[in-house]
């Protein structure tokens, strides 16, 4: 897994990152259970992750991630004239 960004945490300790899954070039999640749970980890595609149910506010964070990454990319493009 390469560059992971953390973009929630819980309240009991859980993590949740963004990351690159080196085999396959895309982006993942990779959730971290707290360690007192044992701190399994959990890597998701993000389309998946953004479709499971329950919607917690991880799924939030996320989403604003991914939009503010959108917003900025859009400003660092210039427009192209038509």
């Amino acid at each position: 897994m390469e560059n992971l960004r953390e973009f929630a945490s819980s309240t009991n300790g859980d993590q949740w990152f963004l990351g690159v899954d080196a085999a396959t070039n895309r982006e993942v999640v990779v959730h971290r259970g707290n360690p007192s749970s044992g701190g399994h980890e959990t890597t998701t595609n993000v389309n998946s992750f953004l479709n499971q149910r329950p919607f917690g506010p991880e799924h939030r964070a996320l989403d604003l991630l991914l939009a503010d990454r959108r917003a900025a990319e859009s400003e660092e493009t210039p427009n192209k004239p038509v």
